[in-house]
């Protein structure tokens, strides 16, 4: 499916059956409510809980940094695009739609893809494409049959890894904290050295 298409979709409020770099998730876009109402709905997803927020062109990811504080900027960059999933602050709100009860943060996820998704204009409001509680789906045939009748579209990418992002906290950065691995995703000790390049330390909580 190209880029056009996804979007129009999107655009018209519909929910969307997507790949990243490691599992398949469900996803609206960000400024459109009804879609994200439709996301919640489907997912069965209390409304209190956030959403991480995707980026797939690289010029959203660069405007979704902007502004941060310096080592929190750098921290993201070091990451991003890649499998991790990177807390940030979202003072000014830009991100609200997907922040549930905890507005002020967001978690970015900015995965690698192919150049039709790296083409996608959009932020998205995104979520695993599973019940809660449920297996990651590597594969559009592993996601549950309800939630694939409930998307308007499927981009099928074939068989992912399988094993979702790695979480990383890096509120604590500006503050001369550490960032804190809060899911070790596929490689944790990738997380770690990446940051450590860019002098960052990470706390891995027992």
């Amino acid at each position: 499916m190209s880029a056009g298409r996804l979007r129009d979709a999107l655009r018209a409020g519909g929910v969307a059956v997507v790949p990243t770099d490691t599992v398949y998730g469900l996803a609206a876009a960000l400024d459109v409510p009804a879609g994200i109402d439709a996301l919640y709905a489907l997912k069965g997803r209390p409304r209190s809980q956030p959403c991480q927020v995707l980026l797939y062109a690289p010029a959203l990811l660069d405007a979704a940094l902007a502004g941060l504080a310096g080592p929190v900027e750098a921290a993201a960059r070091a990451l991003l695009p890649g499998p991790a999933t990177c807390l940030v602050p979202d003072p000014a709100g830009r991100f609200a739609a997907a922040a549930g009860d905890a507005p002020g943060a967001v978690g970015l996820r900015a995965p690698v893809v192919g150049a039709d998704l790296a083409a996608l204009d959009l932020p998205l409001v995104a979520t695993s494409a599973n019940h809660p509680g449920g297996r990651d789906p590597a594969r559009v045939e592993d996601v549950p049959a309800d939630l694939r009748a409930g998307a308007a579209v499927e981009v099928d990418a074939g068989t992912l890894p399988g094993t979702a992002s790695a979480v990383v906290d890096l509120r604590p950065l500006p503050g001369g904290g550490d960032a804190v691995l809060i899911r070790p995703g596929p490689d944790p000790d990738g997380v770690v050295r990446a940051l450590a390049a860019v002098g960052v330390g990470v706390v891995r909580p027992r």
